[in-house]
């Protein structure tokens, strides 16, 4: 009886608690939700005071009846779990976007399949765990999910595959481990799929080649090994993926894998492919001569292979190239002449191959949009021609090849590296791809991507570049960083250098520099990075706050004629040393000189006409009677002239009071007198 006493009670609770959650209204919901965020800044306009508006909350949408039907807070901070908002009280709910809050933490609550109108879901950017929910396969209208860039473990849930509508699905770069189900076949309409960096078994399913309208797709990451044509080969020798199945395919990465052999030239089929990325892997052999044949080719990212053998020439019609990544490989033979049309160039990288010969003079006129220009550690020789019509240009890298003549002045003509410009993306809006550079930045190679932008940059380094540092550098106001180390430059460091006050790289060690370093380098307060060392510089090193900071003796070291700090060679001042000072120093010193001698002269002069005079008022009475009396006649004087004068802005009172100080300052002087002088009215002895 007791027993069914409990089961009674239990039931009660539960039907309270339905009866209490049914009874939450949709405002109720998101202020509950708000409450266990931590300081939700970007909501408050989600108030209690007005909630009869919740529809002109930010980041809410509603349909006619005033139910939400759009939830959007993508990249606003918020810091809390989402398993705190009741699923239950939107059902009409048809857009959720949380995306790009780092600090959104948690699992996602089973509860969320309460969703059932839910046609778009986008959790991505987050710092989301565990596993994903199986009761996502009941959002059966689902079209677009995105919970890419998360920390969620576990397995793909097979239930995804009964999201049937699916047109995106988006689960790179998070920690999924097993196969990839095969139920995941059932999705037909996939235009965009992302199982990019996780820990999944392979191989890949061939069932993907049957996605007919697959836009995008995503395997990079995954570990993949072996041949890349058996990647897409069949266990009966056959080509499992038929590409002619695959019209739409615009973008397609496969990096970051381990995969080798040759490329198939069957890629040059794929016409509507607008990406590829296939850098990273261990590839080899030369590139097909149908490369350039892929008529929509826009990015084209092969760096980091063992690609061997020349670059294809071109056979016809080059495609609308931008982005060209060949760097990192072990190409030979001439700059590239089937470049030579593609004048809509914004990156172009051949670094680190075994290029060789001199580089055309078009290079210099016929890439208008080009930003990113990368030779470094090539065989290229001859002189670095006239940069004519390379005004985007912001990154300039042409270190380590055999490089002779001088800097041309033309390197002026670098306009947009004046100023920090906004780096302008590759994007579409099915995808967005961040461009990546590796430079040489104050002695290591690093990989620039997110912060690309803000590299405005000039190496010249490793070559046999001969002259000056030509003065049209120092105009190039937006430079970060400047290497021509290790050439044979000639003369001086140039004076205005202080003018590059965004520099924080700045290496010019190991050339035949002379003279004085000089005095503006000191302003530059953002030089974080300085080598001068190994020239024939001489005199005191510049002092400054920043300079101050870079104490280290070997920025220095091999330039026998420096001193001052941090050496430890202290600079003497001799009559050698002033002879080296400038003339407008030494004219300088010599009219300060002549003003002290004026300034006491005249002080001298004052000093003793004054104690002449009052000596003689001293020593002789009669002189004392006669000046004393004259002052109090003046004083007479002056008061009758200043009360008869009515032009005068002044009141009666205030001449009154001049008149007083004056006598004041007369009598006080009498005061002063000998005990023995007498009065003023005293007869002249």
């Amino acid at each position: 009886m007791k027993r069914h006493f409990y089961y009674l009670f239990y039931f009660f609770l539960l039907h309270l608690c339905s009866f209490q959650s049914k009874g939450e209204t949709e405002t109720d919901a998101l202020l509950n939700w708000k409450s266990s965020l931590y300081n939700p800044v970007s909501l408050t306009s989600w108030s209690q005071s007005n909630s009869t508006k919740h529809c002109s909350w930010y980041g809410i949408i509603c349909d006619s009846t005033n139910s939400i039907i759009e939830l959007n807070l993508p990249n606003i901070g918020l810091n809390g779990t989402i398993d705190k908002l009741n699923f239950g009280t939107l059902p009409n709910l048809t857009h959720l976007n949380f995306s790009g809050n780092q600090l959104l933490y948690g699992s996602i609550p089973e509860s969320i399949s309460n969703l059932s109108y839910l046609v778009s879901l986008d959790l991505s950017g987050n710092g989301l765990t565990g596993s994903i929910p199986r009761s996502l396969g009941d959002l059966t209208r689902l079209e677009h999910l995105n919970l890419g860039m998360n920390g969620f473990t576990g397995s793909i849930p097979e239930a995804i595959g009964k999201l049937t509508h699916l047109n995106v699905l988006h689960l790179g770069s998070n920690n999924l481990t097993g196969r990839i189900p095969s139920e995941l076949a059932d999705l037909s309409f996939l235009k965009v799929l992302n199982l990019s960096t996780n820990s999944l078994l392979v191989p890949i399913p061939s069932y993907i080649a049957n996605f007919s309208q697959l836009e995008s797709l995503d395997l990079s990451g995954l570990n993949l090994r072996g041949q890349m044509k058996d990647l897409f080969i069949g266990s009966n020798g056959s080509l499992s993926w038929n590409f002619s199945s695959l019209p739409n395919m615009q973008y397609l990465f496969i990096r970051d894998n381990f995969l080798n052999g040759s490329l198939p030239s069957f890629f040059c089929n794929l016409d509507s492919l607008i990406a590829l990325d296939l850098s990273r892997n261990q590839l080899s052999d030369e590139l097909p001569q149908c490369w350039w044949d892929i008529k929509s080719l826009q990015m084209m990212i092969l760096e980091s292979n063992n690609f061997s053998g020349e670059i294809p020439i071109s056979r016809g019609h080059m495609p609308p190239l931008l982005s060209i990544h060949l760097g990192n490989n072990s190409l030979v033979g001439g700059f590239p002449s089937a470049l030579k049309n593609c004048h809509d160039l914004v990156v172009l990288d051949l670094g680190k191959n075994r290029l060789f010969g001199e580089i055309p003079e078009w290079l210099g006129y016929s890439f208008p949009s080009l930003k990113i220009l990368s030779l470094r550690s090539n065989m290229f020789n001859g002189t670095i021609p006239a940069l004519k019509s390379l005004a985007k240009l912001q990154l300039m890298d042409f270190s380590s090849n055999n490089f002779t003549g001088s800097i041309p002045q033309s390197i002026g003509n670098l306009t947009s590296m004046t100023v920090q410009q906004t780096w302008s993306k590759l994007d579409s809006s099915k995808f967005t791809y961040m461009e990546s550079i590796s430079i040489t930045w104050k002695g290591n190679e690093l990989s620039f991507q997110q912060n690309l932008a803000l590299i405005n940059g000039i190496d010249l380094s490793s070559n046999s570049l001969i002259g000056k540092i030509p003065s049209e550098l120092t105009g190039l106001f937006g430079l970060l960083f400047l290497n021509l180390s290790k050439n044979h430059l000639t003369n001086t460091i140039p004076g205005n250098i202080g003018d590059l006050q965004e520099l924080e790289f700045l290496d010019l060690s190991n050339n035949v520099l002379s003279g004085r370093i000089p005095p503006s380098i000191a302003s530059i307060t953002s030089l974080s990075f300085l080598n001068l060392s190994n020239n024939n510089l001489s005199g005191e090193i510049p002092m400054g706050s920043q300079m101050q900071t870079l104490d280290n003796p070997q920025i220095y070291a091999g330039n026998d004629g420096l001193c001052g700090f941090p050496l430890a060679k202290a600079c003497e001042i001799d009559d050698s040393t002033i002879q080296q000072g400038s003339t407008t120093d030494l004219d300088n010193d010599s009219d300060k000189e002549e003003i002290v001698w004026l300034f006491g002269f005249v002080m001298l002069g004052f000093i003793f006409g004054f104690w002449t005079l009052l000596g003689i008022l001293f020593f002789k009475k009669d002189w004392r009677s006669w000046y004393l009396n004259n002052i109090d006649r003046m004083q007479e004087k002056l008061l009758d002239a200043l009360k008869s004068s009515s032009s005068m802005g002044r009141s009666s009172s205030m001449i009154n009071e001049e008149l007083d100080s004056s006598s004041q300052f007369s009598h006080q002087f009498s005061y002063t007198r000998a005990p023995d002088w007498g009065s003023r009215s005293s007869t002249n002895n």
